[in-house]
This record gives structure tokens, C-alpha cells and sequence, in this order.
């Protein structure tokens, strides 16, 4: 019992150190209770320090895995918003990747609209969430592949007014784009109604208007473009190829109007749209708006891929392009009628 630091002895109760000293008892069992509490106080103080410790180092994994998460996440969307291209609305206004026309309403958009549901890559993809559609280099084309329900969102108008799959742009009104399979016949009756309503106002008798098409010449430019898409194979020559110009009438005339009118004398500038830059039209305008010129008739003889937009080697990347987005015989469609207008007189005659 040397090394107890407490003496206990029976009977009248004597506590005393080891040194022989008398104790109170009370006095140590106080003191016992005080050691106690800084033993707890220690002991709790261990355990409190040792469950900081542990919420600390939870802490700093949670927070470093929370990092490396967002990390991985901001990798992945750049990454995606560069591969799927998504495109909207707010991006629209100041985007480099958009090629073509500038808008009156500021908007930048392709020549191609493309009609397109949603794919799975898209749909699954952060990067692509409230996303108008997305773009596409389709044979050298950038192309706008638009979500049906967000048509109306792109800030132009579609002529028909439907959900047809390809659009191309408006040669003159760039916040138009025509079905790519009715392109050429919209933009021949826009033409032809605009020159009607230039007679209108011009106060005219009389006015025809006849497309002259150079035959031969077109067949030889159908063909040349026949044999130019055959890729990896040898360009032969095609007996049929070999026309007899002798056999073929070398131009063939359309009337597309003719119209005699009741006249007026008092002639007015309509408002132009496909015509108001050609050098023809405005002669003839100011020829008749000129009071001291009494003019009684005029023909303008108008190439007519003028108001086109589109030309040869256009069609050719816009027939690859359409191909690849599906869209069937279009394509070779739209090389057609480029060649045919291509090799087109417009010829205006009008009478006063």
C-alpha cells in the first residue's frame, strides 16, 4: 500500500497520506470529485478534439470531392457546349460560329435552317438545357438544326408556314426562309408579281413578261455538273453527253405573264423589293416618272439568277449539304433549277 496515496483504517475512522498525515475525509472526497470533473473535463475535452478532427477531415474530403466534382462538371459542359454546338436565343445576337446574313432585328443566322427533333445526346446534355436547337457543318455548310416548338423563337419567317425539314434563306429579305423544295417557284412568283405590280403603278397598257432560256447550253452545264459529283470514279465522256445542236432548238421561251391594263397618267414609285437595285428597273422608273419624257414602251432584258442568291458553285455545296441532312431529291433539285436560272433571260416588256 506504499504507493496508495490514501491510508484507510478500520474502526475510528483515520485516513492518512502516505506520508502519515491525517486526511479530512470529506476534504478528499472533495478533492476526488474535483479530479474527477478535470479528468472528465479532459477526457471530454480528448473526445470533443478528436470528433473535430474527424468532422474536420470529413469536411475537407466532402469539400475537395465537391471541388473535383464541380471540376469534372465544368470540364464536361465546356467540353459539350463546344462539340454539340447548342445555340440560344441570348447567343444568337453576338455569335461568331453563325455565318451569312445579318439581320434587321440583330440576329445572326445560317443559310440553312434545318427542322430537327431533339436528339438523345442533346436532350441528355447540361450544356444543351433551354437550347433553341444546334449547329452543324454539313459539307462545308454551317447549318441551324432548329427544335420544332422553337420555330417561332428564332425571330424570322418560314414561307410555308409549317414544319417542312430543310429552309433556305431569302436572297433580298433576310428574315425569310423558303421550303427548299418550293425555293426557285416561290421566288419566280415573287418576281413576276413584283413586276405586275410595277405596271400597276407605272400606269401601263400593256406588259409581258417571258423567260428565255438558252437550251443547249443549259444541258451541257447539267451535264458538266452530273459528272463533276461522281466522286472516285473516272470521268467518262457520255455519247448522249454529245448533243446535236442542229436537232436542238438552242433557246425555248416561257411566257410566265401578259396582261393588258386600263393605264393612267399619273405614275408612282412602288415600293421594290427583288428589282430595286437593278440598273434596267430604275431606268425605266425614272424614264416614266419623267414628265418631259413621253415614253410609249421599254423592253429590260434581266439575267435572271440576278435575284437568285444562289449561285453554281453554291448549289453544289447546298445539294451536298442537303443530301447529308436527308433531304432526298432536293438537292439535286435546287442544282437543276440554279442552272437553269443560270442560263435564263428575264425579259420585261412594258407599254404606256
Amino acid at each position: 500500500m506504499a504507493k496508495d496515496k490514501f491510508i484507510w483504517k478500520r474502526g475510528d475512522v483515520t485516513i492518512k497520506d502516505k506520508n502519515g498525515q491525517e486526511l479530512d475525509p470529506q476534504k478528499t472526497k472533495k478533492d476526488q470529485s474535483v479530479q474527477r470533473e478535470e479528468i472528465n473535463k479532459w477526457a471530454g475535452g480528448i473526445v470533443k478534439a478528436a470528433k473535430d478532427t474527424v468532422t474536420e477531415v470529413v469536411e475537407n474530403i466532402k469539400e475537395k470531392s465537391d471541388d473535383l466534382g464541380k471540376k469534372q462538371f465544368d470540364a464536361r459542359f465546356a467540353k459539350d457546349r463546344l462539340l454539340l454546338r447548342p445555340v440560344f436565343k441570348e447567343t444568337l445576337l453576338s455569335s461568331a460560329n453563325l455565318t451569312t446574313s445579318r439581320l434587321g432585328n440583330g440576329f445572326s443566322m445560317p443559310a440553312i435552317i434545318h427542322v430537327v427533333e431533339k436528339d438523345k445526346k442533346h436532350a441528355d446534355s447540361k450544356a444543351c438545357e433551354h437550347s433553341l436547337g444546334h449547329l452543324s457543318e454539313e459539307n462545308g455548310i454551317t447549318v441551324l438544326n432548329v427544335y420544332p416548338h422553337h420555330m417561332k423563337d428564332l425571330g424570322v419567317s418560314f414561307f410555308p408556314n409549317t414544319e417542312r425539314s430543310i429552309y433556305y434563306v431569302d436572297p433580298v429579305q433576310k428574315d425569310l426562309y423558303i421550303d427548299i423544295q418550293e425555293y426557285f417557284q416561290q421566288l419566280k412568283l415573287a418576281r413576276v408579281n413584283e413586276l405586275e405590280q410595277l405596271a400597276y403603278a407605272l400606269g401601263a397598257t400593256h406588259f409581258e413578261i417571258l423567260f428565255k432560256t438558252n437550251t443547249v447550253e443549259l444541258e451541257k452545264a447539267k451535264k458538266k455538273a452530273e459528272l463533276g459529283v461522281k466522286k472516285g470514279k473516272k470521268k467518262l465522256v457520255d455519247v448522249k453527253a454529245e448533243h446535236d445542236e442542229k436537232e436542238m432548238k438552242k433557246e425555248s421561251i416561257e411566257v410566265a405573264k401578259a396582261l393588258d391594263l386600263g393605264g393612267h397618267s399619273d405614275p408612282q414609285v412602288p415600293e421594290l423589293v427583288y428589282f430595286k437595285d437593278n440598273a434596267d428597273i430604275q431606268n425605266l422608273i425614272y424614264m416614266r416618272m419623267d414628265k418631259k419624257n413621253n415614253l410609249k414602251r421599254k423592253e429590260c432584258s434581266i439575267k435572271y439568277s440576278y435575284s437568285s442568291g444562289i449561285t453554281e458553285s453554291d448549289a453544289a455545296k447546298i445539294q451536298g449539304a442537303v443530301d447529308k441532312l436527308g433531304g432526298g431529291s432536293a438537292g439535286v433539285s435546287l442544282m437543276n433549277e440554279t442552272l437553269t436560272e443560270n442560263h435564263t433571260t428575264l425579259i420585261y416588256k412594258i407599254e404606256f
